[in-house]
């Protein structure tokens, strides 16, 4: 009878215990992929969350601006939809508006578009362009108290922007400012039937700038309220 000669139990757990090189490969792919893919995930929403800061500040920015033209006299409104605006796409109407801008008293001027100019063209314009006959409001703003040294030119900002209506402006912008383009349109809806109440229609359209990563990229939206004879807050 042959004799089966048992191997010791400890070379079994031994062996049992090791891994191979092969699966030490595995383990780190494994764990590359993980780790690549909760990175991706953060950035990711770190990316969303400035962009929606972003997009929160132009907002209300232009909120305010037009809380500030439904205050101005209703004859201001008038002006801004005569005959002769209408007729004339290079002829615009300038409103000076007391506005606090990096906590300091300034006067930002916004120039009405010609009721000419439907809103339609300006809606559905393409961010970071300048329809025909709308003047270009450029104007810029400090988001960040840690903002990055040295300006860039508006040329160079808003390429798309109308400079033959208006020059661009004297302010420069800085690297990490929020740059805005706002176009402003008066529209008189005041109903032809009896009893009439003057109102005017007002539409902010408004291309904000941010960049994502090393590419600059715009974004539009649009805000409009009513001015009437009978005045809202």
């Amino acid at each position: 009878m042959t004799r089966l000669t048992a191997r010791p139990s400890f070379l079994h757990r031994r062996r049992r215990g090791a891994l191979t090189l092969v699966e030490i490969v595995m383990a780190l792919a494994i764990f590359a992929l993980v780790i690549t893919g909760a990175l991706g995930s953060l950035l990711q929403t770190r990316r969303s969350a400035a962009i929606n800061v972003t997009q929160n500040c132009a907002l209300t920015i232009v909120q305010g601006y037009i809380e500030q033209i439904k205050n101005l006299p209703l004859q201001s409104f008038v002006n801004a939809n005569t005959t002769d605006l209408m007729n004339n796409p290079n002829l615009t109407v300038s409103y000076t508006l007391p506005t606090i801008k990096d906590s300091s008293n300034v006067t930002i001027q916004l120039k009405t578009t010609p009721s000419s100019v439907a809103a339609s063209t300006l809606t559905g314009a393409t961010a970071g362009t300048t329809p025909t006959g709308v003047v270009d409001n450029l104007q810029t703003f400090d988001m960040d108290s840690r903002a990055t040294p040295g300006t860039e030119s508006w040329s160079t900002v808003w390429p798309g922007a109308n400079s033959t209506l208006t020059p661009y402006p004297t302010t420069t912008p800085g690297k990490t400012d929020l740059r805005m383009n706002f176009w402003v349109q008066i529209t008189d809806l005041t109903p032809s039937a009896s009893p009439k109440c003057k109102a005017y229609g007002i539409l902010i359209v408004y291309t904000w700038q941010y960049r994502d990563g090393k590419n600059i990229r715009y974004m539009m939206d649009s805000v409009r309220a009513i001015r009437s004879a009978v005045q809202t807050f």
